[in-house]
């Protein structure tokens, strides 16, 4: 450990994991950009280069569930060395890569690093802090990640025009190695031994089966054809898996994923809220630079650039929501945002068809604006709905919600594109699944008080 006073060890420890969890939030919009160059000089298809995205998100949403746990089980330390390495090597491996194969296996290796790592950046941060200290390190975090969110697409399209898709990967190596030299030379071991957590291998086996078998299916319906045997198994598969895994985990006393807290109605509420937040997230972050690139013929650079400015007012608007969450409560804030984000969705889909980047861009900026005010607040709900002694899960339940999101974002993409939907229909699904959450919301929503066990 670095010999420093504890007030300048404990802000550099929370810069360097910042930069870690900004790292993964950086890897959700910088590669959209790079993907229909991807796709052009390796001759994937459609579906094969989506994923390429979606393989990471599959992996990171399988894995986050144990991934926090692996500062328990080896130290944080051990954990940070072996993810933070394996990490730069795939991410290297990725840049070299000479076709889809070799560029898939890679991602789902960084996903696997990376759900171990982006928990690791809370735990780091809760650990080393007071509990009067630990809003703002949160804050401090939530920032960078943020920052690091909207870099990506601007980022992507300059290395993609000026170097190469390949820095797209690359570009993370040293991020990730500065990150997690620092964080290791600067963390303490808390005094305080923490229990060794058990970890449901058979739960996680019946997750990894039912969410690949499920993704695979759709994903690949266009393509086999939707009454294909391996398409119609491999959706059975999927929901048999999933129901399985359910249905085991609530007899567990200690799941991997505890399903009995989603019987709390403004739990599964919010739940739900986040995970369509970011589905509509990884939409616009996906198939905006997309649409720019291959209807519009506009360059990486450009894309990256159109695209940036809906995700431009997150870093600004981020704190303001919070506060205003505390001031009037969740609720509100909560559906009015819900009800701007959908009627942003439907109108870029409109948009779309005057094949006009100006017509699209003023709903790109109200999506932007309107997302922190759902997404934030309604982590304030998550966490008062649930009993005091279940507040441990929640972040995990979180970041897994999150990620289902945007996997299912990916895939209902690349399906309706596979199936000559049109740019305009994935934006007005997305339309009616946030419609269809307010809906919900209007009635499981009914306050923000903890509930009671």
């Amino acid at each position: 450990m670095l010999a420093l006073p504890e007030k300048d060890r404990k802000r550099g420890l929370v810069l360097a994991v910042g930069g870690l969890g900004g790292l993964v939030m950086l890897d959700e919009t910088i590669l959209g950009v790079a993907l229909p160059t991807i796709r052009h000089e390796m001759g994937l298809s459609a579906t094969t280069a989506h994923w390429v995205i979606n393989s990471y998100m599959l992996a990171f949403t399988c894995f986050a569930a144990i991934g926090g746990k692996a500062i328990d089980l080896f130290g944080l330390r051990p954990a940070m060395i072996v993810s933070c390495t394996i990490f730069a090597i795939a991410s290297l491996l990725a840049g070299f890569a000479d076709g889809s194969a070799m560029l898939i296996s890679m991602r789902v290796v960084q996903g696997i690093c990376a759900a171990i790592m982006f928990p690791m950046t809370l735990a780091a941060a809760t650990l080393t802090f007071e509990e009067n200290e630990r809003g703002k390190a949160i804050g401090i975090l939530a920032g960078m990640a943020t920052v690091f969110l909207a870099l990506g697409p601007m980022l992507g399209g300059i290395l993609t025009d000026f170097l190469s898709w390949r820095w797209v990967f690359w570009v993370n190596i040293p991020i990730v190695v500065a990150g997690g030299i620092l964080a290791c030379a600067l963390w303490k071991k808390p005094e305080k031994d923490i229990p060794r957590p058990v970890i449901d291998r058979i739960g996680l086996i019946l997750l990894l089966v039912g969410m690949t078998a499920l993704i695979f299916g759709l994903m690949e319906g266009p393509d086999f054809g939707w009454v294909s045997p391996y398409i119609i198994g491999s959706l059975i598969l999927g929901v048999v898996g999933l129901v399985a895994f359910v249905g085991f985990e609530g007899k567990l006393s200690k799941p991997l994923i505890d399903v009995r807290l989603f019987k709390l109605k403004p739990f599964h509420a919010s739940a739900l809220v986040i995970l369509l937040t970011q589905m509509s997230k990884i939409v616009v972050a996906i198939f905006v630079p997309h649409f720019l690139q291959l209807e519009l013929s506009y360059s990486a650079l450009w894309a990256g650039i159109g695209t940036a400015i809906a995700v431009l007012p997150f870093p600004f608007l981020a704190a303001p929501s919070g506060k205003l969450a505390d001031k009037v409560g969740s609720r509100r804030p909560v559906l009015i945002s819900l009800g701007l984000v959908a009627i942003a969705c439907a109108l870029i889909g409109g948009a779309t068809i005057f094949n006009n980047y100006w017509a699209i861009a003023p709903f790109l900026l109200l999506w932007g604006a309107a997302i922190p005010y759902s997404m934030v607040p309604t982590g304030r709900i998550t966490v008062n709905a649930v009993p005091v002694e279940k507040q441990g899960e929640v972040s995990g339940l979180i970041i897994t919600a999150r990620l289902l999101g945007g996997t299912l974002g990916v895939t209902m993409g690349s399906v309706l594109l596979a199936m000559g939907a049109g740019f305009a229909s994935i934006f007005w699904i997305m339309a009616v699944l946030l419609a269809l959450c307010l809906a919900y919301c209007l009635v499981a929503l009914e306050h923000d008080t903890p509930a009671s066990k």
